[in-house]
């Protein structure tokens, strides 16, 4: 108990410093990270702290391990020791382990006994208990307000609230049967039940659309398992109640865990939508809800964290990829716990080295008197097939909100490459196209459109049926196969990385082809940067600045206006898309361009150039927002090919 305690605190150290560094980040991450990311790491630290196994912990099943193999070479000693002279003993090949003292730590044991209950004894028992109390009460709190809600509540029969349940249920991919219920105890809408959940309405009368986002909302936290995640957090807290870096750490992934779901309810639909779902959840601040269990989810969290999901609902900046800062926190987790560990147990260790050599020797003198063999080998062999680091590497994808790692291994094609997993049977079907054999269905090919253009291929795109999702990226659904694309240009070659897949798997398949994607890089001597290449290209003169600069004041002041029709004469032919304007409702203010000085860069590649104009809005005084725009030339004239606001 004593070394499971020690374990606990040494993990509770090193994980509390990692807590103090992403809350100091947190401004930081949740300007320019989806809020998901941070709850990813949370979620990580979380299942660390469960798990008791650090530096000491180690060394304590390395101890018990081998103890357990020098007893079994005990007993086969004694064995062959006290067979009569006159038996024939076999020649065997067998693999002897040094046996330690056996009776140093019987003393040791027995002048320890005679010490008594120790600070360190009391200290673990205090720990054990209060732990139990505290998840006991979390555990009674759920059942007996669960238990309320089945005796008191009753069966909603509504066609239209169970139409729209069945309705979100298919788009959600949700399998599980839900229990609708209305209880007039509910202080706010929620999901409770780990087996069989119930989703819990008050008795409220609710607009369409307000039931519309309050259901979605809370699908989705059944579709993600926040529920267990809560539990997995509440255990957290109580194995390491003594710290209030873990307190603050629950606190912190229950509300980025709503940041969360407000994004997946909001992923894909337009600003006055988002603007609607604040609504519903201002109607529900205004009710002065309250938390009645932490085991289960509630639409309501408080005013001040409700202000943090109006501003984070309905920010218009287009946020990263975080799956690197993700990378950065496990990193971070193992290195700050390998640091606490390695200085708990160095001193162990080299006095255990000592201690071995001493032992080595006089057990091997005690081995060769006791047994009269003609042979004894000692062999010990430990043989470990490492994979060739240059044509492997680790993928990491985020599904359905959970965390998995993937080994994939280099394939090379006509003149790039790109990393397959090994461990879904992925083989080539034709040249340049790979298949899986989980299911047949799932592919990705490359194509080379050698001596094309990025805007011809874009034509063949839409051509072939594909929307776009980005700049780069287009996709399409064919019956019940959706088709994604993406472009990629080098030194004015363009490439597409295509992949197709079920629509049913949109959640797993729809989130790591895009990551294997991602893995796509020329091989003939390219300089590889994140599995993309720099190219080099031509530079903008100092006339085409000049010109550049008159262009974006004169289309700045169109799009800030909200003058859709004076925007058109700076749209290149080839613009797709509608004409959008500014949509903020702020004063701007410190409009400035980007791109053009002289310590820019400005490159050319591809015929295209890419520059900002960098702006302030009065509804969001502590951050730049910039109005990032491609611009192509067109009969000696620069024009506009896409432009779009992130922060």
């Amino acid at each position: 108990m004593q070394n499971i305690f020690l374990s606990i605190l040494e993990i509770s150290v090193s994980i509390g410093v990692v807590v103090i560094v992403l809350i100091l980040l947190s401004p930081f991450l949740n300007k320019r990270y989806a809020a998901k990311w941070k709850y990813l790491i949370w979620i990580f630290l979380a299942l660390r702290l469960i798990v008791p196994f650090s530096g000491v912990n180690g060394k304590l099943i390395g101890a018990m391990l081998s103890q357990m193999k020098n007893q079994s070479v005990s007993e086969s000693e004694q064995k062959y020791t006290d067979a009569p002279d006159n038996v024939l003993i076999p020649y065997r090949r067998i693999i002897v382990e040094i046996p330690a003292q056996m009776t140093t730590p019987i003393k040791a044991q027995s002048e320890r006994n005679k010490v008594g209950i120790t600070i360190l004894d009391i200290a673990a028992f205090v720990w054990i208990i209060t732990g139990l109390v505290f998840i006991s009460v979390h555990v009674i709190s759920y059942a007996c307000y669960k238990r309320q809600i089945m005796k008191n509540g009753r069966m909603i029969k509504d066609e239209f609230i169970l139409n729209q349940v069945f309705k979100l249920k298919c788009e959600l991919h949700i399998r599980r049967i839900v229990c609708v219920m209305e209880y007039c105890g509910a202080e706010s809408p929620m999901i409770i039940g780990f087996f069989k959940p119930v989703l819990v309405l008050p008795n409220e009368q609710y607009s369409p659309e307000d039931l519309f986002f309050i259901l979605k909302h809370e699908l989705v936290h059944l579709n993600r398992g926040d529920m267990y995640l809560k539990l997995l957090f509440v255990i957290a807290n109580a194995v390491h109640w003594f710290n209030p870096l873990i307190w603050i750490m629950q606190k912190e992934a229950v509300i980025d865990m709503e940041l969360s779901c407000d994004e997946r309810v909001t992923q894909g639909v337009s600003y006055a939508m988002r603007k609607a779902y604040t609504e519903t959840l201002l109607s529900m601040l205004h009710k002065q809800c309250a938390k009645r269990t932490v085991l289960s989810t509630q639409f309501y969290g408080g005013k001040n964290i409700m202000k943090k999901r109006f501003k984070n609902i309905l920010t218009k900046k287009r946020k990263k990829n975080g799956i690197s800062i993700l990378i950065c926190g496990i990193i971070l987790t193992i290195s700050m716990g390998a640091v606490v560990g390695c200085s708990v147990v160095k001193e162990n260790i080299e006095k255990e080295n000592i201690e071995k050599k001493n032992i080595e020797k006089k057990d091997s003198e005690n081995v060769s008197n006791h047994l009269d063999w003609k042979s004894i080998q000692t062999e010990a062999k430990d043989i470990e097939n490492s994979p060739d680091e240059d044509n492997t590497s680790l993928l990491i994808f985020s599904k359905e909100g959970k965390q998995e790692q993937k080994r994939a291994t280099l394939v090379i094609g006509n003149g790039y490459s790109i990393y397959l997993p090994d461990d879904e049977e992925w083989q080539m079907s034709a040249p340049d196209l790979w298949t899986t054999g989980l299911n047949g269905e799932i592919a990705l090919w490359i194509t080379h459109f050698e001596g094309e253009s990025m805007s011809s291929v874009r034509q063949k795109l839409k051509k072939d049926g594909y929307v776009k999702e980005d700049y780069h990226k287009w996709w399409k659904q064919e019956g019940d196969l959706i088709y994604h694309a993406e472009q990629e240009t080098f030194e004015n070659d363009v490439w597409g990385i295509f992949y197709s897949y079920p629509a049913d798997y949109e959640e797993g398949w729809g989130s790591e082809l895009p990551v294997i994607a991602n893995t796509f890089a020329l091989s003939a001597g390219a300089e590889k940067d994140n599995g993309r290449n720099n190219s080099s290209g031509e530079y903008l003169e100092n006339e085409d600045c000049q010109i550049i600069k008159t262009i974006l004041d004169e289309f700045a002041a169109a799009y800030f206006s909200g003058n859709a029709s004076a925007i058109q004469k700076f749209l290149a032919s080839t613009y797709e898309g509608e004409i959008g304007t500014y949509e903020g409702t702020g004063a701007i203010s410190e409009l400035a361009v980007k791109g053009l000085s002289e310590a820019d860069e400005k490159k050319i590649e591809n015929g295209e150039c890419v520059v900002s104009l960098e702006f302030r809005d009065s509804n969001y005084e502590d951050m730049f927002l910039y109005l990032n725009l491609i611009l192509v030339k067109e009969e000696n004239s620069w024009k506009i090919q896409f432009y779009g606001v992130e922060g």
